[in-house]
C-alpha cells in the first residue's frame, strides 16, 4: 500500500511541503529550547513535528527517514520524562538530525532517497540519550564524538531559501535504501517545488471570489448596454449615463480586485526570520561569542517574491553583525558591556514600504579605518577625504571588493557581501542605509516596496516618447531655467535652491537630440541619500501600472527596469533609478552628492 502511495505525486508533494515547514520551525524551536530548557511546550512542539514526519514517512515507505526521526524522537521522549536535561551535545545532535532529514527530503524531491550512512549519527543520538551528565545547562561542552564524522550529514550554513526550492521530481535515478533495498519510485509528473506554492488565508480567497462576482455582474450590465446601443432601444443620453456609471463601477471593482489579489500573495516575513535563530547560534558558537537574537515584527506581510529575494541580503548583514560588529565576550566585559551581545532583527510597514532593521550593540564602524582603506585602494585622495561627510565615508563599505577585515576567514575578509546587499536591494527597487556609532553599535536599514507586481509611477514625456519613473524614487519635481544648469568636467550639474545635483537629460540616455537648451522640468530622483536631477520635457501625472520584464535583448541596458502597456495600447519603458544614478556618476565623473531629503548647504 505504501509503495503505491509513494508513487502518487500529489501525496508526495503534500508530504514534502508539510515536512519542510515542520523542519523550518524545528530550527527555531531547538535553538529556543537550548536557552529555555524547562519549557515543556517547546519540547512538545519539536516532538510532535518529528512524530508527524516519522508517521507519514512510514506510510510512504521512506525507511531511512523513519529510522532517523524515530531515534531523535526517543531522545526527546527521555527529555520529556525529565530523565536527562538539555545540554549543548543533545542540541547539536538533534540539529544534526534535523539537517540530515532536510537532505533526505530534498533527495525525495529530486527523485528518490539515496544510500545514507546513518550509523554514526544514530550512535551519537543514542549516546546523548544515555549520557550520565544531567546538568541542566545549555553551556555544557559537547564531547567529541567517538565515531567519524558523517559526510552525508554535513550541510552548509542554513540559507534563507528552502534547499528544495526549485527541484523537480524525477524517476530516472532509482534510489536505494541503506542495505540496497529499492525505495518507492516517485512519479515524474509531480507538482512544481515549494517555491511555486503559496498557502493563502481562506478569508482572502472569500474576498477575492466576492469581487469576481461583482465583476461578473458589471460585465452583464455592460453587455446589456451594448445591446441597447445596437438596437437603439434607449435614449442616447440614458445610455451614455448608464455607460458612465458602469465604467465608474468597473474602475472601483478593478481597484479592489487588484488590492485583494495582491493580498493573496502577501506572506508574513516570519517565514524568513524563523531561520535566523539557528544561523546566529551556529555562527556565534564558531566564533566563540555569546549572542542574544531579538526578533520583532514577524507578522509584517510583504509579497512572496520579495520574501524570497530578501534572504541573501539578510544573511550577509546578520553575519557581518556577528563577525565584525559584536566583540568577544572578554573585550565587551573590559569595556563595561554585558558579555553577551545583542542583535535585533525587526520589520515594520511604513506606507507602501517595508522597513527591515538589523541592529547590534557592538563596537561600531571606525570611519578612520575606512578612510585609510579607501586611500590605500586608491578610491579617494587624502584631499578629497577632508570634504566627505560621515555617511559618504560609510558608503565606501558598499563598494565591490572593499573590506576592513585584517584576515580572511570563512565569514569575511574577501570584500564580497555589502556590495551584494546593495545590488540585490536595487533589483527590488529598494535601498540600504548604514548608521554606526563607535562603541555603541551599527544599524542597517533596508527599505523595500510591498510588491513588485503593481508599481506606482510618474509619467514623463521627452519629445514624442512617454516614460515611467517609479514613484517611490521621486523626491520632488521642479521647473528649472537654463542659467541653473552648469557644465563641470564633461558633465552637467543643476544648482537647485541650496543644492548642487548631477543632471542627466533623459533624451540623451536614449540617444535623442535635445529638445531644449536647459529650460524644462526636472525630476529629482533619490535612492537613500543619493540624488540626481533628470531633465524631461513634460510631467504627465501619476498612475499605478503593471510592470512587465523585458526580453534578454534589453538586459544590458542599465537604465531600464521593464515595460508597461498604456491605456491606448502603446508600450512605455519603465526606468531604473539605480541605473540612472550610475549613469550620472559616470557622466559627471564626480561622486553623486549624498544629501538628506530636505537638502543641505552646498
Amino acid at each position: 500500500m505504501s509503495n503505491e502511495m509513494a508513487q502518487d505525486p500529489a501525496l508526495v508533494e503534500e508530504f514534502l511541503l508539510e515536512s519542510e515547514e515542520l523542519l523550518e520551525r524545528m530550527d527555531q524551536d531547538m535553538v529556543l529550547l537550548e536557552s529555555h530548557p524547562q519549557d515543556t511546550e517547546i519540547l512538545n512542539r519539536i516532538f510532535r513535528a518529528l512524530h508527524t514526519i516519522k508517521g507519514t514517512s512510514g506510510f510512504l515507505g521512506y525507511e531511512p527517514l523513519v529510522r532517523l526521526s524515530h531515534q531523535a524522537e526517543d531522545v526527546l521522549n527521555v527529555l520529556r520524562r525529565g530523565e536527562i536535561h538539555v545540554t549543548r551535545r543533545i542540541t547539536d545532535a538533534l540539529l544534526q538530525s534535523r539537517d540530515q532529514l532536510g537532505i533526505m527530503l530534498n533527495d525525495v524531491r529530486q527523485g528518490g532517497l539515496k544510500t545514507y550512512s546513518l550509523d554514526a549519527l544514530l550512535m551519537e543520538l543514542a549516546e546523548a540519550q544515555n549520557q550520565e551528565d544531567t546538568r541542566n545547562s545549555a553551556d555544557a561542552p559537547a564531547p567529541k564524538p567517538t565515531s567519524k564524522p558523517l559526510r552525508v550529514v554535513e550541510a552548509p550554513t542554513p540559507t534563507l531559501e528552502p534547499s528544495a526550492a526549485t527541484a523537480v521530481l524525477s524517476p530516472n535515478d532509482p534510489p536505494s535504501g541503506p542495505q540496497g533495498v529499492a525505495q518507492p519510485e516517485v512519479a515524474a509528473k509531480s507538482v512544481d517545488a515549494s517555491a511555486h506554492t503559496l498557502r493563502v488565508d481562506v478569508g482572502k480567497l472569500d474576498e477575492l471570489v466576492n469581487l469576481i462576482g461583482e465583476l461578473v455582474l458589471e460585465r452583464n450590465r455592460l453587455t446589456q448596454i451594448s445591446r441597447d446601443l445596437a438596437g437603439q432601444q434607449e435614449d442616447p443620453r440614458v445610455i451614455a449615463e448608464a455607460l458612465s456609471l458602469s465604467a465608474s463601477r468597473l474602475s472601483f471593482i478593478t481597484d479592489e480586485l487588484q488590492t485583494t489579489g495582491l493580498k493573496t500573495r502577501m506572506v508574513p516575513i516570519e517565514t524568513v526570520f524563523r531561520k535566523f535563530p539557528r544561523l546566529v547560534r551556529d555562527v556565534a558558537n564558531s566564533l566563540g561569542k555569546e549572542v542574544d537574537l531579538i526578533v520583532r515584527g514577524e507578522d509584517t506581510e510583504l509579497d512572496k517574491t520579495m520574501v524570497e529575494l530578501i534572504g541573501d541580503p539578510l544573511i550577509h548583514l546578520v553575519r557581518n553583525s556577528l563577525d565584525h560588529g559584536l566583540e568577544m565576550p572578554d573585550r565587551r566585559a573590559a569595556n563595561g558591556k554585558p558579555r553577551k551581545g545583542t542583535i535585533r532583527l525587526e520589520a515594520r510597514q511604513e506606507g507602501d514600504q517595508i522597513v527591515i532593521s538589523i541592529r547590534d550593540d557592538g563596537a561600531g564602524i571606525d570611519p578612520d579605518r575606512i578612510v585609510r582603506k579607501a586611500i590605500e585602494k586608491g578610491l579617494v585622495t587624502a584631499e578629497r577625504v577632508r570634504s566627505l561627510s560621515r555617511p559618504e565615508i560609510l558608503d565606501f563599505i558598499f563598494l565591490p571588493g572593499f573590506s576592513t577585515a585584517e584576515t580572511i576567514s570563512n565569514l569575511s575578509g574577501r570584500g564580497v557581501g555589502m556590495d551584494v546587499v546593495r545590488t540585490n536591494l536595487r533589483k527590488m527597487n529598494g535601498t540600504v542605509q548604514l548608521e554606526s556609532e563607535m562603541g555603541q553599535g551599527t544599524t542597517v536599514l533596508l527599505r523595500l516596496p510591498l510588491t513588485l507586481a503593481i508599481l506606482p509611477v510618474l509619467l514623463v514625456r521627452v519629445r514624442e516618447d512617454v516614460y515611467a519613473l517609479p514613484l517611490r524614487s521621486v523626491v520632488e519635481t521642479a521647473r528649472i531655467q537654463r542659467q541653473e544648469v552648469h557644465k563641470v568636467e564633461g558633465g552637467e550639474i543643476l544648482h537647485l535652491r541650496d543644492r548642487i545635483l548631477p543632471l542627466l537629460r533623459l533624451g540623451r540616455i536614449f540617444h535623442q537630440p535635445d529638445s531644449s537648451d536647459g529650460d524644462g522640468r526636472a525630476v529629482i530622483l533619490g535612492l537613500g541619500e543619493r540624488r540626481v536631477a533628470l531633465l524631461v520635457d513634460q510631467l504627465l501625472g501619476q498612475e499605478s501600472t503593471v510592470i512587465k520584464p523585458l526580453s534578454s535583448l534589453f538586459h544590458n541596458i542599465a537604465c531600464l527596469a521593464g515595460a508597461t502597456i498604456s491605456g491606448d495600447g502603446r508600450v512605455r519603458l519603465v526606468l531604473d533609478p539605480a541605473g540612472i544614478l550610475a549613469a550620472a556618476e559616470g557622466s559627471t565623473r564626480l561622486p553623486v552628492p549624498r544629501l538628506p531629503a530636505h537638502g543641505a548647504h552646498a
